[in-house]
């Protein structure tokens, strides 16, 4: 039996005192996440922590990894927090999203010091996103203003599953250049955040608050040029966290929020699937490391690697208000329901513009070698 998850209505407003607790938590989770992220990188090379650049990567220098643990130990503590506030969340909260999201942490730790086999990795990653679905319950339904409901019906189980394995992998692919998944999950995070303001959910749009708090503190470090990487233990967290956020809304604004939640993350989920799609066309293993993403491409055109970071961030955070738009009832319906196809035209025009760029500039391969632009 899945987990109730919380209503809204059930929730006791913020009084004064805590309209400036809750941004002072906040503000706490970024200072000692950066503290703790300075402190990794010290000790970085004791704990094996360390990513050798080779002909894949795109860094030229032996850079210390890991620091997502900082983010995964200060975000579990604002968790925590937040569900000793709404005792009716602990369960949903700590049961079902939290503790399955450390599980791939911890899996992402040790693959971050001794490579796990893929095949492994995702039937652990099954395993956790069945948990997840189990205990908060499956996307039964995504809606578009304006639009019916399209039901998954008996798609809802399998389509959940999915989704979280998905985001997991998408994020961690994403996390191959300075400040890409760090910037994203400030983005995303603020966005999630502002989707629980306006639908009065505040156990989602405290964690998403503290997401991007978390993951701007380990920020400080991992902007061009970065000291540290997040490393499988951040990057899996994050992937799984943000897409069990869906599942945290009330039963009955979930379909309503799922497409925006998906908005603001579209870039980092929409590169690794083209690029997939990419490499089964040329007949090559997309599960293999390789640098054919687009953001890869866009680096090897020239494109420094914060100005790729912020260009990601820039077309999330449209996708974002996209979302917002959607969730704005003083909108025309007909408006909210155009937002998908205004997200389809941010991904036809990224996708146009880097391969033009690339074409016009003559990109060299990525897998001839050449070495890549340095972080």
């Amino acid at each position: 039996m899945p987990t109730t998850t919380p209503d809204t209505s059930e929730f006791p407003s913020l009084d004064s005192i805590e309209a400036v607790l809750w941004p002072a938590a906040a503000l706490l989770i970024f200072v000692i996440t950066a503290v703790l992220v300075d402190v990794m990188i010290l000790l970085a090379a004791r704990w094996r922590l360390v990513d050798l650049p080779n002909r894949r990567s795109a860094h030229s220098l032996p850079t210390a990894r890991g620091g997502g643990l900082a983010i995964v130990s200060t975000f579990s503590l604002g968790a925590l927090a937040v569900a000793m506030r709404w005792p009716m969340a602990t369960v949903p909260v700590l049961a079902g999203a939290l503790m399955p999201c450390l599980a791939i942490a911890a899996v992402g730790f040790v693959d971050d010091i001794r490579p796990l086999r893929a095949t492994l990795r995702l039937f652990i990653q099954l395993a956790i996103a069945a948990i997840i679905t189990c205990a908060l319950g499956p996307v039964e339904a995504i809606a578009i203003p304006g639009l019916p409901r399209f039901e998954l019906g008996a798609f809802a189980l399998p389509f959940t599953i999915v989704w979280i394995v998905g985001m997991t992998n998408a994020f961690n692919f994403m996390d191959g250049s300075d400040g890409m998944a760090g910037t994203g999950a400030v983005v995303a995070g603020l966005c999630i955040g502002l989707f629980g303001l306006l639908l009065q959910a505040h156990v989602p749009m405290l964690l998403g608050g503290f997401l991007a708090a978390a993951a701007a503190g380990f920020l400080v470090f991992n902007w061009p040029p970065a000291r540290i990487f997040m490393g499988d233990v951040g990057s899996g967290f994050l992937g799984t966290f943000f897409a069990a956020l869906p599942l945290v809304f009330p039963a009955t604004t979930r379909p309503l929020v799922f497409l925006p939640i998906l908005f603001c993350l579209w870039p980092y989920i929409y590169d690794p699937f083209v690029s997939v799609l990419r490499r089964i066309a040329n007949r090559k293993n997309p599960f293999e490391p390789h640098r054919e993403f687009l953001f890869h491409r866009l680096i090897r055109s020239g494109v420094s690697h914060s100005r790729a970071a912020m260009l990601y961030a820039l077309m999330a955070a449209l996708g974002g208000l996209a979302g917002m738009a959607m969730l704005a009832d003083h909108l025309p319906a007909w408006f909210r329901a155009a937002m998908p196809l205004a997200v389809v035209a941010f991904a036809t025009a990224l996708t146009w513009g880097i391969e033009w760029r690339c074409s016009r500039l003559e990109l060299v391969p990525a897998e001839s070698g050449h070495a890549p632009k340095p972080r």
